[in-house]
């Protein structure tokens, strides 16, 4: 029986992940920052790795056989990726599943555009069979960054303008992960997950119609966003990020359609209605 072992095990997407591996006949591993994180991975063996250091991702990734990896919104993710790759050659791993981000490329526009396309030259010239997933927009981000605002002010705020954007339920990306690490078909391929098109203001009335109450959406000035993030003590570099991936979002370059999903699972993406409905009590 393989040995999974899922990096980044404790946000969104490696939760989706693990989930979607349960049931499947392979042994899951979940690698976790600290014995309080235990908890969060029911129905995999944790283990304790801290991404920035080789000698404990050495030691994690010793004895498996595939490793998906994802890691969270930080500055030079592929220092990580690097790490990581290195591990796997030294534990003669199969197979990497990474996910990245739409739009990943080197030379791109945007700094996570950019971050994303270096840790996929990185897999890409490692030698290692891989697989690479490419997500869109997460519909996930209206509840953990403006499920605040909507409770307490019936309304969320974002420069986005009135472009459509695509929305991916974090589900759909963990269950084709779970495809990709548990048969050998989708080596040396990349998938971009784009989930359904929306506008803001579309996205405000499924809200408000799933929590019974008006629910706004208050496209605000870029600088005002910005000033904002400033003041909640995010840090520059992040701040610059967000208010690049801000820009192409309202000049909507983010809404795409991407039918891998569909080609691999026989589905359609989770609509945003279906997620809401689900998660109502969130924003509540």
């Amino acid at each position: 029986m393989e040995k999974i072992i899922v990096l980044g095990a404790t946000g969104n997407i490696g939760q989706a992940v693990l989930e979607h591996l349960q049931n499947r006949e392979v042994e899951v591993y979940a690698g976790v920052r600290a014995e309080k994180d235990f908890d969060k991975v029911k129905g995999a063996t944790p283990v304790i790795v801290d991404f920035t250091d080789q000698e404990s991702l050495d030691h994690a990734l010793a004895g498996k056989q595939r490793v998906f990896l994802v890691t969270p919104l930080m500055q030079h993710p592929e220092e990580v990726t690097r790490k990581v790759i290195q591990a796997a050659q030294k534990n003669n791993l199969k197979h990497i599943v990474r996910s990245t981000a739409s739009g990943a490329d080197s030379n791109g526009q945007i700094q996570m555009a950019r971050w994303a396309g270096n840790s996929e030259d990185l897999i890409k010239a490692s030698g290692l069979n891989y697989t690479i997933l490419q997500p869109f927009n997460f519909v996930q981000n209206y509840i953990n960054y403006y499920g605040q605002t909507i409770k307490e002010y019936n309304g969320f705020y974002i420069p986005n303008g009135d472009a459509e954007l695509s929305l991916l339920d974090v589900t759909d990306l963990g269950e084709v992960a779970a495809i990709a690490l548990t048969n050998e078909e989708h080596f040396g391929k990349t998938y971009e997950l784009s989930g359904l098109k929306y506008s803001n203001e579309k996205i405000a009335e499924i809200i408000s119609d799933v929590v019974g109450r008006k629910v706004s959406y208050i496209d605000v000035p870029e600088d005002k966003a910005k000033e904002s993030m400033l003041d909640n003590q995010m840090p520059d570099w992040l701040v610059e990020a967000m208010m690049e991936l801000n820009y192409i979002i309202k000049q909507g370059w983010t809404a795409g359609y991407s039918a891998d999903y569909k080609n691999i699972t026989g589905k359609e993406y989770t609509s945003a209605e279906a997620y809401f409905g689900k998660n109502k009590n969130a924003l509540k």
